[in-house]
């Protein structure tokens, strides 16, 4: 068979088994697969077995390769975690470029002879890098750690550098220095930067807003755009490898990283394009010149270069930017792989005389061996940097979640699923569990098969993202119920709904379903409005009513939130009152991952839809914060509001998220005081409670609530009693009313040396300020001037839900005496506790 092979079905066989044959041979041998490429490669290569040649075919499948390996490193950053770096990024990338091009420059000048143009040059090539083990850190589970990332922003800084020299050398050579050249190289430069970062995600989020699906046409658009973005790239004389990065940055926001769009392109990269690359700058390797002294001592001194100008750089900065020895060892070999820019700087160098053949050999083996040492780094160090992540002290806020989609619109169910993929944490181990509910009766069968096909389908698109998941029909009459008990038996913390946006009357928000739902459970509650693709949002608008911070379930959405927005690159626009701001920003601060924070404070949240006009715009989520009635922070405008955002803004999509009440809730750092606790905190003998308190003002009324505590001096209660009627009276501060028919007064004073809770009725029901119906209940809680605030709201909170439900209120309010209302507190509270 005369070599090198012609016919394409064989060149085609031959190097599927190079890709199938080396990562597996090679990993037996405790190297990277990628190594395995590279090598296998130049054994098929003329200079050894003669097999294949490096054509026009592999040129154009290496540069897809190269291309898309770019493109994958720029739509897989965590934009959020790069914003929080983009300084570390920056000093990173200047320290891995100037080590390098200080030594090449020195070494090039002084040892090996060459000229500045050649030397500066050289530098060029050993500065940049390639991040060729990024696949490796995927799945050794590091790259989206904080090292890594700011490793994987340096990459344009690196190669920016490279280029930047590159295009300076030409001119010093070419003769081209004169200001004319440097303004039309930066005007387009800076014009086409514009273009791509600014015009490209414009371009994308009209798209998606009309393809909805992430289908086949949604994969070729995105191709189209790298390589139009390449292209235009080389047109203002930067790399096309620029431009493929900087297109991913751009369509950051557009991919998820949990979705079957990410999964296909992943695979599409990892599993062919990528892998045909190595095999292609194999083939480039002239394994007769490895006998040749001059090529090895050229390539080992630019080895040399590489790895002790990166390695200097990474141990320099590595105590700077916090990063332990494991982690500074695997960035430095991250760091190291030479092939991009290097390849590209190697033959202009060459074209313009300033390199010979020898000098080409040398990179080409440089190359080989940077991609042997950076990989074989990572590989070691990056598992043990995943190991002590692993042996890290656990924290709550890692704990298993389980997250619920009730589906029953099989128009709509896909985006909904989509959702619940975004929501969930990336390090969750727990599948995602789609459910629905047939009812029961003539047609059951042919509702349950309904619900079985519309449940495999949501399987699929799970399957798809590569996140499991796990089926769940019901059977019953009442789809509350159905939901309910599966909500219950699967013990979610979450559930995902979706919801029309209209109202009508007769139901309290979203629809007798999902109000049924909310009002029988305690976890975490997303009811979606999906009104545009979550492809296209730009940015999440996150409203918290005044007080929710410091409910107990406020970490776990918080949490929930920026899980989104990382998966999205979205910042976060929190809207607070201004009083609570500061303290609200800190709070989502401290919740996991990172993501950026803009607050956008407002002077009182009665006044809140008139601020979101100017706020709000197309490409906005729009997410409503809320508790259920019995919370402190609950306020009787909440289900008004939302109903508001759905017509004021019929093209963002809204999230309603209602906080979970589940007792233990791991994402809270601190366990949350059991109804248990409250009780024994808020203990109320009978001389704390006063039935038949209705005449007066609030002022009045109040007064006689707390006169208990006074019995002693009878005058100090009315200044406590009018700063209570002011504060709760506030519109600032919001209604004391905490469930229809109940209110809640509550303050710190000097008065009380322990928390107490006082507790005054009225059957008839008194109107009282901010409160929606007569309140028939009356509590005032005083707590120590000394005691910590998120205690005493957390026990607050408790003590509130205790009258949540309406039988608890009217059995207070028909009490006779202190002592019936003593057993129906006492009642309540084991309630609570079951």
């Amino acid at each position: 068979m005369p070599l090198p092979v012609t016919d394409p079905v064989l060149i085609v066989a031959i190097t599927m088994v190079i890709l199938l044959v080396g990562p597996l041979l090679f990993e037996r041998l405790r190297m990277p697969g990628l190594v395995g490429l590279i090598a296998l490669g130049a054994v098929a290569g003329p200079s050894v077995t003669g097999l294949l040649e490096r054509d026009a075919t592999f040129v154009l499948l290496g540069t897809f390769g190269l291309l898309y390996l770019m493109f994958m490193a720029g739509v897989t950053l965590d934009l959020g975690e790069f914003r929080q770096q983009r300084r570390a990024a920056l000093a990173f990338g200047l320290a891995s470029f100037a080590g390098p091009m200080a030594l090449a420059l020195v070494a090039g000048m002084g040892v090996l002879g060459y000229g500045f143009a050649a030397a500066a040059l050289l530098g060029s090539i050993v500065g940049s890098h390639t991040l060729l083990a990024l696949p490796l850190a995927r799945r050794l589970g590091v790259a989206g750690e904080r090292p890594f990332v700011i490793a994987t922003g340096a990459t344009l800084v690196t190669d920016l550098l490279s280029l930047i020299v590159l295009a300076v050398v030409q001119g010093v050579v070419s003769g081209e220095t004169g200001a004319g050249f440097w303004v039309t190289f930066a005007g387009g430069a800076a014009v086409w930067t514009l273009a791509v970062l600014a015009g490209l995600p414009r371009l994308a989020g009209q798209f998606f807003r009309r393809v909805r699906r992430e289908d086949d046409a949604a994969f070729a658009f995105l191709l189209a755009a790298v390589f139009l973005a390449a292209w235009t790239a080389s047109l203002v004389r930067l790399a096309p490898i620029i431009g493929a990065f900087l297109a991913g940055i751009a369509l950051n926001r557009l991919v998820p990283k949990r979705s079957p769009l990410m999964t296909r392109l992943r695979f599409v990269g990892d599993a062919f394009l990528v892998p045909f690359f190595l095999v292609s700058v194999g083939l480039l390797v002239d394994v007769r010149v490895l006998g040749a002294l001059d090529v090895w001592v050229l390539a080992l001194a630019f080895t040399g270069l590489v790895v002790v100008g990166k390695g200097l750089a990474t141990l320099a900065l590595a105590p700077v930017l916090g990063f332990s020895r494991d982690e500074g060892v695997a960035v430095a070999g991250l760091t190291m792989p030479q092939a991009a820019a290097t390849l590209a700087v190697t033959l202009v160098g060459f074209e313009m005389g300033l390199f010979d053949a020898v000098a080409v050999n040398a990179v080409v083996l440089t190359i080989v061996l940077t991609c042997l040492v950076g990989p074989t780094l990572v590989r070691v160090f990056g598992r043990r940097a995943a190991l002590a992540a692993a042996d890290a002290p656990y924290e709550p806020t890692e704990a298993p979640e389980r997250i619920i989609v009730p589906l029953s619109n099989p128009e709509t169910a896909e985006e909904l699923m989509q959702l619940a993929l975004l929501l969930r944490s990336p390090a969750s181990e727990q599948p995602v569990y789609p459910l629905a509910v047939a009812r029961g009766g003539p047609g059951e069968a042919a509702r349950v098969a309904e619900a079985e096909a519309l449940m495999e389908r949501a399987v699929e698109w799970a399957t798809a993202a590569s996140v499991p998941a796990v089926q769940t029909v019901r059977i019953d009459d009442n789809p509350v119920v159905g939901i309910v008990r599966g909500v219950r038996e699967l013990r979610a913390s979450e559930i995902v709904a979706g919801w029309n946006g209209e109202w009508t009357p007769g139901t309290a928000v979203f629809g007798h379903v999902i109000d049924g739902v909310l009002e029988d459970t305690r976890a975490m509650m997303i009811v979606a409005r999906l009104a545009a693709p979550l492809a296209a949002a730009q940015r999440m608008v996150v409203l918290v009513p005044p007080l929710l911070h410091r409910e107990p379930g406020f970490a776990r959405a918080a949490r929930a939130l920026k899980v989104l927005a990382a998966g999205k690159s979205l910042p976060l626009v929190v809207v607070a009152e201004r009083e609570h701001a500061a303290d609200v920003e800190a709070r989502l601060q401290a919740a996991e991952p990172e993501a950026t924070l803009t607050p956008y404070p407002v002077a009182q949240w009665r006044r809140l839809v008139r601020s979101l006009d100017g706020l709000v715009r197309p490409g906005d989520i729009v997410v409503a914060l809320s508790v259920r009635s019995g919370s402190v922070a609950w306020r009787p405008g909440a289900q008004r509001l939302v109903r508001v955002l759905a017509r004021r803004f019929p093209d963002c999509d809204l999230l309603s998220v209602t906080l979970s009440e589940t007792r233990v809730d791991p994402y809270v750092r601190e366990a949350e005081p059991s109804v248990e606790d409250a009780a024994g905190a808020f203990s109320v003998p009978p001389e704390r409670l006063t039935p038949g308190l209705c005449t007066g003002s609030t002022e009045t009324l109040l007064r006689g609530v707390i006169a208990p505590a006074f019995s002693d001096t009878p005058a100090e209660a009315a200044p406590l009693a009018r700063l209570l009627a002011l504060d709760g009276g506030s519109p600032e501060r919001g209604t004391p009313e905490v469930t229809p028919g109940a209110v809640l007064y509550h303050t710190h004073t000097e008065h009380a040396d322990a928390p107490a809770l006082y507790v005054g009725t009225c059957p008839e029901g008194v109107r009282l300020p901010g409160a929606s119906e007569p309140a028939r209940v009356l509590l005032v809680a005083l707590a120590p001037a000394e005691m910590d605030p998120d205690a005493y709201f957390r026990l607050l909170a408790a003590a509130a839900r205790t009258v949540r439900e309406p039988e608890t209120v009217e059995a207070l309010a028909q009490a006779p005496t202190p002592e019936v209302m003593q057993r129906v507190l006492r009642s309540a509270f084991r309630e609570r506790l079951t």
